[in-house]
């Protein structure tokens, strides 16, 4: 079966060509599981525009964003699952060019966000206010 994911943040939406998200937890000696678990760093791919938004996203350090990733089976055009961040940081910025593919520019990036829900599955990261 086939899927088509979706980004969707500031009002705009980008067709997702890869996806990838972990988690980790530590372990011990024993492989049992100490401490909470760690990750969720989003690493995405999409077609670039002609916009040059996520650029100045990652370019501005402190700058914040709240989007979300849809999948969808590509038979129905249903929704199989949803991803939403919110307090994104844009952590890494890439952009290729390739005019010997089907999708000659792309945009890669890695979020950092503060909380993340996957599903029926929430994450949320401690992090510290600094203002």
């Amino acid at each position: 079966m086939s899927f088509l994911a979706k980004l969707q943040i500031d009002g705009e939406e980008f067709n997702v060509l890869d996806f990838n998200i972990k988690f980790w937890q530590k372990i011990d000696g024993l492989n049992k599981p100490v401490g909470n678990a760690k990750g969720g760093t989003i690493k995405i791919s999409i077609e670039a525009s002609q916009s040059t938004s996520f650029l100045s996203w990652m370019l501005s350090g402190d700058l914040t964003k709240s989007g979300k990733i849809i999948f969808y089976r590509r038979d129905a055009m249903s929704k199989m699952r949803e991803l939403t961040f919110d307090k994104a940081y844009c952590i890494s910025y890439n952009e290729e060019f390739k005019s010997t593919t089907q999708t000659p520019m792309l945009i890669s990036m890695e979020l950092t966000a503060k909380e993340l829900v996957f599903g029926d599955a929430n994450f949320s990261k401690k992090w510290i206010s600094l203002n």
